[in-house]
């Protein structure tokens, strides 16, 4: 991607949003084509007319170095990797013969928010005519702004509008041009996905109905301040629940004229907001990643069902700019930790793979070029983690990315980014067991236990945190091992083998109970971390079984959740994780619903956040084994499927889809009947009461 000939231009103020104009001409029968380079946030109009309903443009990414410490301006003198997305567009159908005039609106966006710098832009216009000849108009400095009336512009908390303000026209200030490497963008940007009709409740408060990433669109017509305020939770007298707002708002000063108002550069995230002012309300606009569900589940158990519907609008509600983030208001960061946990079930469920081979780039931008560290955030924000389910990010992404769409040219960078992090956690081990991450960060193993109440009140886990985190990196050296194979690379398999030996006799002399078969007490699914690393012996799964067959909920965090339900489905005893997924116990996705939550809650009881995809990683398992659609081990991109549901007897009725890059793949299934289609160029076969049968291409029908 060459800019190299353009200027880049802004107003050379933070946090001071401009529009910035310029003029061409255009000929008839040419074809014009625009390149942004943009640092910041921008909105592109042509002679009057939006080009595009892209939102918040350009994607988030590691921009340039950073130098400001608040946001992690490299404090441990690590050397990353970085990078701008630059969207295209055709804009031939935006001119006229002659003069045309080009405007971009120029917002703070994450470039100032993180603090990167001052925003800034560049672009170019390719116009070819009709013998093939092209000629350039570049962005050159001769561009006038002046102050937008989008007065203030804070990508995390809101926007400030005033439309009786008209700036002054000047010069713009030419930038320095940044250091980093320039990509076309083909990962989807943000675009509104649906409209909501939201409910009156009175007292100026309105329900979407769900939470949402979004904003509410609102019309004047007349001389006033309009203020909205945004929220999660009502509370006990139905006012907006001063916890969960986040200082979340957008202000307009109107005129007389009419009016659409809502924010131009960020979104909210709620289901309720309160609106003083005399407006009309024309909708809640719901926005995220132009990423497709495709994908369909129900069954005969609600519990399931709500599961399923919750996490899709949770994830959705946290894919923006072309990162996977923790929550849609408080931090929007994309968590390594949260990320890799929940990247197979997105995989699965939504139309994925342009937008997780853009974060994969962002992991490898973020690792240490010396160290070999991966942070807890790509791309970076000082943020907190730890080194095992957090950094692993860099095996565990690629690994996924390769088995759901089979494209192994994924590893030709990542891999021996793989084996420099694995280098890295040699060095913070003791006795081979990951002790450290960085000197003064966090240093976590599970996340978000039922006992974890408060934010920052964490309270001792009985799961240690050198086991979690030896068990991600004994984890990802397998997939390391298996990656190793598919490229052709066996050079460090001896050494792995060594390490992965050395590493589980570790795990198994500090935490395994010779007396009880126990892993760390078999507490917060110790034990379904050891199983599924195949350390400990019978008494280890079967101490695991009457656990939860007593016990009838979670006690587990974020990563247990996951490991210890598959840990069940996968050892032949789904009834136990079905019954953990349909719990009505305390701690379940039960309680959510009954306390009214449409979307995925970042703790068990629902403080804080409510809108966070990480317990959401179960939701794998619903197509996996409660539909049953599987890839055979040594299958990549769907190619060989296993069709084997479980929980027959306890869900007697089950329909959903996936859709692969084979094709789509369903399953319905009643008490009597079943029917499967299977795509062409797919090997499938049906494992059902100890048989099994072969499956065609298209529909196969069976009595049960």
């Amino acid at each position: 991607m060459d800019l190299t000939m353009c200027k880049w231009i802004g107003s050379g103020v933070k946090f001071f949003p401009v529009d910035i104009v310029s003029e061409f001409e255009f000929n008839k029968n040419e074809k014009a084509v625009i390149t942004v380079g943009c640092l910041g946030s921008f909105r592109l109009y042509v002679n009057g007319r939006k080009v595009s309903d892209d939102l918040f443009q350009p994607l988030n990414t590691d921009f340039e170095k950073r130098y400001n410490m608040e946001y992690g301006g490299h404090p441990f003198d690590e050397e990353f990797r970085h990078r701008l997305y630059c969207p295209q567009y055709d804009i031939t159908s935006y001119l006229e013969a002659g003069k045309n005039e080009i405007m971009f609106m120029l917002g703070s966006g994450f470039y100032e928010e993180y603090d990167y710098g001052i925003a800034k832009i560049c672009w170019k216009i390719d116009v070819t005519d009709e013998s093939g000849r092209t000629k350039t108009v570049c962005s050159d400095g001769n561009e006038k702004m002046r102050a937008s009336f989008v007065k203030e512009a804070d990508v995390i908390r809101g926007e400030k509008h005033d439309y009786t303000a008209s700036g002054k026209w000047e010069n713009v200030k030419i930038q320095p041009a940044p250091d980093t490497n320039f990509l076309l963008q083909d990962c989807p940007a943000d675009k509104v996905a649906r409209s909501i009709t939201p409910e009156y409740l009175g007292n100026n408060i309105y329900d979407a109905g769900e939470v949402l990433a979004g904003y509410v669109v609102l019309r004047s017509n007349k001389k006033q301040t309009v203020k909205v305020r945004y929220g999660e939770l009502l509370d006990e007298n139905g006012n907006l629940d001063k916890d969960h707002i986040y200082d979340q708002h957008t202000i307009y000063i109107t005129d007389d004229k009419e009016r659409i108002l809502f924010p131009y550069f960020t979104w909210l995230c709620f289901r309720y907001f309160e609106i003083e002012g005399d407006v009309e309300i024309i909708s809640c606009d719901v926005v995220h990643s132009d990423v497709k569900v495709s994908s369909s589940f129900q069954c005969s158990d609600s519990i399931l069902n709500h599961l399923y519907k919750a996490y899709i609008r949770t994830q959705l509600a946290n894919m923006h700019c072309g990162i996977p983030s923790d929550c849609p208001h408080t931090e929007r960061r994309g968590y390594t930790g949260d990320g890799q946990l929940t990247c197979a079930a997105a995989m699965t469920q939504l139309d994925a793979q342009k937008f997780y081979k853009k974060w994969i780039g962002d992991i490898c931008d973020c690792q240490d070029e010396k160290t070999g560290h991966i942070q807890y955030t790509a791309p970076f924000v000082q943020s907190g983690g730890g080194p095992g389910g957090w950094g692993c990010a860099i095996v565990v992404v690629p690994y996924m990315y390769y088995k759901f769409y089979g494209e192994k040219e994924i590893f030709a960078e990542t891999y021996p980014r793989m084996y420099k992090w694995f280098s890295y956690l040699e060095s913070h081990s003791e006795n081979d067991l990951i002790t450290s991450d960085l000197p003064g960060v966090w240093c976590l193993g599970d996340w978000c236990v039922p006992e974890q109440n408060r934010l920052n009140k964490l309270c001792a886990n009985t799961i240690p945190e050198p086991f979690v985190n030896t068990y991600f990196y004994i984890k990802s050296m397998e997939y390391f091992l298996e990656i190793g194979e598919i490229i052709g690379d066996n050079s460090y398999k001896e050494e792995i083998e060594t390490r992965i030996a050395n590493k589980k006799e570790a795990m198994v002399n500090a935490y395994f109970s010779e007396e009880t078969g126990d892993f760390a007490l078999n507490e917060q699914g110790a034990n379904a971390f050891a199983v599924d690393l195949n350390i400990g012996d019978e008494r280890t799964f079967e101490n695991m079984v009457k656990k939860y067959l007593q016990r009838k909920m979670y006690d587990t965090g974020i990563f247990g959740t996951d490991i210890a339900t598959r840990v069940l489905f996968e050892k032949g005893r789904g009834d136990i994780a079905y019954s953990l997924l349909s719990s009505k116990g305390e701690v379940s996705f039960y309680n959510q619903i009954k306390n009214g939550a449409t979307t995925i809650l970042e703790y068990w009881n629902g403080v804080r956040s409510q809108c966070h995809p990480m317990f959401g990683a179960v939701t794998r398992y619903l197509f996996e084994y409660i539909l049953g659609i599987r890839q055979a081990e040594d299958s990549v991109g769907y190619e060989k499927v296993i069709i084997n549901p479980v929980c027959m007897e306890e869900i007697p009725s089950a329909k959903g889809k996936i859709t692969t890059v084979k094709g789509e793949i369903s399953v319905e299934y009643n008490e009597t009947d079943m029917e499967i289609i299977i795509p062409e160029k797919t090997d499938a076969v049906l494992k059902i009461n100890g048989k099994e049968t072969k499956l065609k291409a298209g529909k196969n029908i069976f009595k049960k």
